[in-house]
């Protein structure tokens, strides 16, 4: 199986990470793919971890619509992601060795009703030789008597195994085709994945220094000036443009020296929740004037702070209501000791992160006329 598979009315199910203990049957796929057509027949293949099953539809349309709907849904909530393709089955015989995983249905007036399927007659394989039943097949009293009863809209199934080398050959062909479609899918997916991250890595195996950094994955609370405030500690950073809409920010540092330091510093740090991603950007690709209204652009006080490693201890000074301030930081951080003299008050941060947090909302914070001084320990 792969991408150039055309639309077929039977579908293949991969279903990954369904609880053990969850018990998946030929009438709970039935009850989940029915809203979306005419169902004809459910088989399950189980293999470990993965479990997977073919849906066969009455028309191609039904299998088309169910697939646009269920791919990539869970059946449950605790797991049991589908991931659904068209099959290269032309027609799917119920051939299992018991009589369990595979089931027919058919519609009458009143309801639809699941029929167990025995062991089959020849499967018709794409790409190999059907093998054909034995020339005399007797039929069971059961069957003759669903015969009889057709017009009542009964139809069981019910013949006598084909001889067991015949249905041994058949299941290593099906066997076959399953493992086939599984790896080419796992490899179908594992490339997809690929291209999906292809633009990042080769972003990120492509950089070179430069005095810009492009900053993603920033919580929505982050606002220009927390981020000027924080980056502007671990490097002289002249300006900022946050584009909210995508949660990433481009920074531009007065050199690449500075630029590598806070890249080093901080990249993959817990800010806000969020463990920031940051990459170099190439100044020739480089924007700050805003587009758009979900771009903000900030020039902070561009003052030079000495750049010291990350700590959770933090000293605060320049005003007089010391006390109120611990009361400030509270609302922000978690606080682990504080200790207070007459000038200065020294707080200790549960973790760096929550440090993080404080540095970026009272750097050079204004209260009450005064400015307040805050400096790393």
């Amino acid at each position: 199986m792969n991408s150039r598979d055309p639309p077929s009315k039977i579908l293949l199910l991969i279903i990954t990470y369904l609880p053990q203990s969850f018990p998946l049957t030929n009438d709970f796929l039935f009850e989940t793919f029915k809203q979306y057509g005419e169902v004809k027949k459910i088989l399950i293949f189980e293999r470990g971890k993965t479990n997977k099953a073919f849906v066969e539809y009455n028309e191609v349309k039904q299998a088309i619509q169910a697939r646009r709907n269920m791919i990539g849904k869970s059946l449950t909530p605790q797991g049991g992601k589908l991931l659904i393709h068209y099959s290269r089955l032309k027609q799917l015989d119920l051939e299992v060795v018991d009589h369990t995983r595979g089931s027919e249905y058919h519609s009458d007036d009143e309801e639809t009703q699941p029929q167990q399927k025995s062991p089959l007659q020849s499967m018709t394989l794409p790409n190999s030789i059907p093998v054909s039943p034995p020339l005399i097949k007797p039929q069971s009293i059961e069957q003759i008597s669903n015969d009889i009863n057709q017009h009542k809209g009964i139809q069981k199934i019910t013949q006598e195994s084909p001889t067991k080398a015949i249905m041994e050959t058949q299941l290593r062909q099906l066997e076959r085709i399953l493992d086939d479609d599984y790896e080419q899918e796992v490899a179908k997916i594992q490339l997809t994945q690929l291209n999906s991250n292809d633009f990042a890595i080769q972003e990120l195996l492509n950089q070179q220094p430069s005095k810009y950094l492009k900053v993603s994955n920033l919580d929505e609370r982050v606002t220009p000036r927390m981020l000027y405030n924080l980056f502007n500690r671990f490097g002289h950073l002249e300006a900022l443009l946050l584009k909210k809409n995508i949660h990433q920010s481009i920074l531009q540092f007065v050199n690449k020296e500075n630029a590598i330091i806070a890249k080093e510093l901080l990249n993959n740090v817990v800010f806000f929740g969020n463990e920031l991603r940051i990459l170099f950007q190439n100044a020739q690709n480089i924007q700050l004037q805003p587009c758009n209204h979900n771009e903000e652009y900030y020039q902070g006080s561009q003052t030079k702070f000495k750049i010291v490693p990350l700590t959770r201890v933090l000293q605060f000074s320049g005003i007089t209501q010391l006390l109120e301030i611990q009361d400030m930081v509270k609302l922000v951080g978690k606080i682990q000791e504080i200790k207070l003299d007459s000038q200065t008050i020294q707080i200790t941060m549960v973790d760096i992160y929550e440090a993080l947090k404080v540095i970026s909302v009272f750097s050079e914070y204004d209260y009450k006329g005064n400015k307040i001084s805050l400096t790393l320990k």
